[in-house]
């Protein structure tokens, strides 16, 4: 599994921004389904959708960001 490093966006809403606090920023990617990512955290383990975080950084290569 590839490991990622994420934040919400300004949009996010209150629930990504709790998983976020509580089991991140570094997840495991699992798998993508349309607009959302399953993702893992020790053992949290669930959705997030995709357009309320940033991929800050896959494994050990940082992302850059694109601004819209």
């Amino acid at each position: 599994m590839k490991v990622i490093l994420i934040s919400p966006t300004k949009k996010a809403k209150q629930r990504t921004k709790n998983r976020i606090r509580e089991h991140g920023p570094q997840f495991e990617f699992v798998n993508e389904t349309g607009t959302r990512w399953l993702l893992r955290a020790g053992e949290w383990f669930g959705w997030l959708p995709r357009n309320e975080f940033h991929v800050e950084c896959m494994g050990k290569t940082f992302v850059k960001k694109v601004r819209g």
